[in-house]
């Protein structure tokens, strides 16, 4: 251990002087110092640095009062850190680096933001493009929430009568109420939203004093100054700055919905038709590709916006209600979901190119709630992260606040496919869960990735062709199953990193497929059994259960449907997607059918007999839905609210609500309307129109508080529901 002594300070500090107020920067990084080795008295001389490094050490916090007034960049990476309240003392601080400090949290990050003014760079990373727009979103909604709360539950018991000693007895059971019961934000920041209640509650107190002063003052006062009052404090701290996380490169482009021109109260260009006239059969078995269209766009500014006089024609439209929608038949659900743009994102950009409308999105996933000690599948509460894949980067996206966490680049390659799995580390005896992200693509190669600190640890050669989809077990959370334009499936244990990151992946079994398989999902009460997939050929199940012999293995069952019969020109065995509604309810459809299936894997196993590997889905429902001829265009669910979702050529999400299956449906052989169409926004780029392009995958999170879209043209949209 280290004496921090003047001589010290001198020694490792620069430039070389013999006193300590001329010191501009000093590095003690790996000096084994604890806390209370940061003496404040020496410190304190340090009246000109800028620059501290105190890396790598034993730190448990930063002691306040240190009086390094001028300082500009701090690194305490590789501590044990468990607050970082004391470093509001650090005004002036530009840079701070806190990574490998494992007590800390997304919460103290949080707080971080709000306590350091003029921070621009974190963990690497720059923040200081960001911060107005998540001001502008969480700061306003949360402080919102508070005055309401205080007018609906406190104001009442005060009267201009009242005492400063009444006025502060309300008021400290007013805080001490706001921080138990206002709620916002997911769970995993609530101790930032208590902290940030508490911050905003002690201000509208304050503001209650100060204005009792000075109505003591000037007794003639309208009393509806004192209603303006409580109101403005809600947002006095403008200018103590906002929370966000990392964002790891700094050309990545964020567009808040809310906060610029809005868009026009009809739409000026109708979505183009068949933008991709021809998916060759070859560009299916090398790789997933299409040939869009160049945009018309004015590529001198990317800054999307869209148009206030029509606000509400971006929410989710219900086809009832919708003259631009397709005619149909009214629909028996009534009730339409409310949903609002919120953010429009092109943060995949080749090279960060802003210029960039043709890198085309495959695949996102919310990311699972480390709370949760189960494997993260459809059934598992999410936050609000999405992880979005395209070109040659994976994003980490908060959908509240539109930041980029992490960006995740591997030159050369597209991803194609992403997963999300929660591994437990044994760390000092003690369990330690952390979200890995598995992303793969074009070379085949699985990249494994610790989101939290945006470091890929490992990579698994998969396959020698492309890989098309992964899959997690839900019940095992290092069995992962890669499929590839190989025609192959391979299941394998991607095991757990030590420390060190160190790991080690086997194979365990492969599935011959026969042709490509584009998606794939283990059936959710028998996860250890049965694993099916859409595939180029059709859709097939496969036995994987374990007592089996290891080693290569066929097909066990192939599903036939009716679109079989109606096959001429078009090849209707090409299934591109399929999702499990329900432990039972699966929903697929075939390339070119307008439509989608909704059938039962239990009735459709007891009509198999034994032996035969051909067996007819039980059809319970057909859905209605585009016409396209486009592949890829991936269906999901949200189990939670019962509902079945899938985009479109045009840029509009369908949605289906499939919580009854009634006889009627089931004999009147007639397809089923969507319950609702959420519509393509206008969104506008130097006066130019973006319009509707191909979502590739539209997604929620499993409460459905949100519903994010990414499409062929490197545009990513995400709604909120309200």
């Amino acid at each position: 251990m280290t004496k921090i002594t003047k001589e010290l300070l001198l020694e490792k500090g620069t430039p070389k002087h013999s006193k300590l107020e001329h010191i501009k920067k000093i590095n003690l990084s790996n000096l084994n110092l604890k806390t209370s080795d940061l003496d404040r008295v020496l410190f304190s001389q340090l009246s000109e640095l800028e620059e501290l490094d105190v890396s790598r050490n034993l730190l448990t916090e930063i002691p306040s009062n240190l009086g390094l007034y001028s300082l500009r960049c701090l690194n305490c990476a590789s501590n044990d850190l468990s607050q970082v309240t004391s470093l509001s003392q650090f005004e002036n601080l530009e840079d701070l680096n806190c990574e490998d400090n494992l007590r800390l949290t997304i919460c103290d990050t949080y707080k971080l933001v709000y306590l350091l003014p003029n921070l621009q760079q974190f963990n690497g990373s720059n923040i200081s493009s960001s911060r107005y727009h998540l001001w502008s979103v969480n700061n306003r909604h949360l402080k919102h929430q508070v005055n309401a709360y205080w007018d609906k539950h406190y104001k009442a018991w005060l009267s201009e009568s009242s005492t400063p000693d009444e006025i502060r007895a309300v008021g400290n059971r007013f805080v001490k109420s706001a921080v138990t019961n206002v709620k916002y934000g997911p769970n995993y920041l609530s101790e930032f939203t208590k902290w940030r209640v508490e911050m905003i509650a002690s201000e509208i107190l304050t503001s209650v004093l100060q204005h009792k002063e000075k109505s003591s003052d000037s007794e003639n006062k309208d009393d509806n100054e004192n209603k303006d009052v409580l109101y403005t404090s809600g947002s006095s701290n403008a200018s103590s700055g906002s929370c966000t996380e990392v964002c790891s490169d700094r050309n990545t482009w964020l567009h808040s919905a809310k906060n610029i021109a809005k868009r026009a109260q009809h739409r000026k260009a109708k979505a183009p038709q068949n933008v991709n006239e021809d998916i060759s059969r070859d560009k299916i078995q090398s790789g997933k590709e299409r040939q869009t269209k160049p945009t018309n766009l004015s590529k001198k500014d990317n800054i999307f916006a869209i148009n206030k006089e029509a606000k509400s024609e971006c929410s989710a439209t219900s086809i009832a209600a919708s003259e631009e929608s397709i005619p149909r038949k009214k629909t028996k659900y009534r009730t339409s979901v409310v949903l609002e743009p919120l953010h429009y994102l092109q943060c995949h950009s080749k090279n960060n190119n802003p210029e960039d409308f043709n890198t085309q999105l495959w695949a996102c996933a919310f990311e699972p709630e480390l709370e949760s000690s189960q494997i993260p599948d459809v059934w598992m509460q999410s936050s609000r992260n999405v992880a979005i894949c395209g070109g040659d980067s994976v994003c980490i996206i908060d959908c509240e606040t539109g930041i980029v966490h992490h960006k995740y680049k591997s030159i050369g390659d597209e991803f194609f496919s992403l997963a999300w799995t929660t591994l437990t580390m044994i760390d000092k005896n003690k369990e330690r869960k952390l979200n890995v992200l598995a992303v793969a693509g074009q070379m085949g190669v699985v990249k494994l990735i610790h989101t939290k600190v945006n470091y890929c640890y490992g990579s698994i050669k998969a396959h020698r062709k492309s890989i098309s989809t992964l899959c997690f077990s839900p019940k095992r959370e290092t069995f992962l199953f890669t499929a590839s334009y190989d025609h192959t499936i391979i299941l394998w244990d991607i095991g757990v990193p030590d420390l060190d990151y160190r790991f080690q992946a086997s194979r365990l079994l492969v599935l011959k497929s026969g042709s490509t398989p584009f998606k794939m999902s283990l059936v959710p009460p028998c996860p250890d059994h049965y694993l099916v997939a859409a595939c180029e050929k059709g859709c097939f199940a496969w036995d994987i259960t374990a007592t089996k012999p290891t080693g290569k293995r066929n097909v066990e069952m192939e599903f036939l449907f009716p679109i079989y019969n109606k096959e001429d020109e078009n090849n209707y065995h090409i299934i591109d997607t399929l999702v499990f509604c329900s432990d039972d309810l699966i929903a697929s459809k075939s390339s070119m059918q307008g439509s989608i299936y909704l059938w039962s894997w239990n009735k459709t196993l007891q009509k198999r007999k034994k032996q035969n590997t051909k067996v007819h889905a039980e059809i319970l429902r057909e859905f209605e839905w585009s016409n396209t001829d486009q592949l890829y265009i991936a269906l999901a669910v949200c189990p939670a609210e019962n509902y079945l979702l899938c985009g479109d050529e045009k840029g509009d999400v369908w949605m289906y609500k499939f919580d009854e299956t009634s006889a009627e449906y089931l004999t009147s052989g007639k397809k089923t309307s969507p319950t609702q169409i959420v519509k393509w926004p206008t969104i506008e780029a130097k006066g130019e129109i973006v319009e509707g392009t191909l979502i590739n995958v539209a997604i929620t999170d499993t409460e459905f508080k949100y519903l994010v879209a990414a499409t062929d043209k490197n545009i990513i949209v995400i709604w909120k529901r309200i």
